[in-house]
């Protein structure tokens, strides 16, 4: 990306195209990731995985028994077009939950593996078998991981949705495309809040909002919602 461009944490494949698409480089997820490591306040010493450790095999055996999950990637949501055809046709139709997810290590090679190996997309149809009950945050620090498809009375079919089956008892998701450097500002401050502070988890997601917009209007920066108000929680509150 060029030093004017933002960094998004996130990628829009059209649905034939999907092996193709290659994810970019997110510099501040991985300070993102070190500060909370910093941060984090809890009965056991947190584990990290990041580069080739941060796969799917990985995340399937330590993400269950954890307190609290954070995926900071980039994630990916396929429009409603990829049930008809695509890649993915036949099992979107019998699931929308493989239309989104997160892109974890391998993403970028999936075109060159084998068949029956990981490809690095982490579908929430994946994330829906796993048994996370125990979990008390999931946080997705990621482009569009709270949207998916809206199916008649069922709602929408996506990520949180997901981690919520799995048994989590809040999701933290975003509502549009995020910013690299301002998902780690807004993170920062989301954990601080929680862990330095003992806000609940309502207090500490509206404190963290607050607070990167006071921080920005301070620095004579641009104040758009885009930058501070993407992240949103579902779930228990406290």
């Amino acid at each position: 990306a060029s030093a004017n461009r933002p960094v998004l944490r996130s990628a829009t494949p059209a649905c034939n195209d999907l092996r193709k698409v290659r994810f970019s480089a997110l510099p501040a997820s991985r300070l993102e990731v070190a500060e909370i490591a910093k941060l984090w306040r809890g009965a056991s010493k947190p584990m990290l995985l990041s580069g080739a450790s941060a796969n799917e095999s990985e995340f399937r055996a330590k993400a269950p028994g954890q307190q609290v999950v954070h995926l900071a990637t980039h994630g990916f949501l396929l429009g409603e077009q990829c049930g008809a055809g695509g890649l993915i046709g036949e099992a979107a139709q019998q699931s929308p939950l493989v239309l989104s997810g997160l892109a974890l290590a391998g993403a970028n090679r999936r075109d060159r593996l084998a068949d029956d190996a990981e490809d690095g997309l982490l579908t929430a149809e994946e994330i829906a078998g796993l048994n996370l009950e125990g979990v008390e945050w999931v946080v997705l620090s990621g482009c569009d991981t709270g949207r998916g498809q809206i199916r008649g009375s069922e709602g929408v079919l996506g990520l949180r949705r997901a981690f919520q089956t799995a048994g989590a008892a809040t999701v933290i998701v975003s509502l549009w495309e995020v910013e690299d450097k301002a998902a780690h500002e807004w993170m920062r401050s989301l954990y601080a809040n929680r862990f330095h502070r003992n806000k609940n988890t309502a207090e500490s997601l509206r404190e963290a909002s607050l607070g990167v917009l006071k921080r920005r209007r301070a620095s004579g920066v641009s104040t758009h919602p885009f930058f501070w108000a993407a992240f949103v929680g579902a779930g228990d509150w406290r």
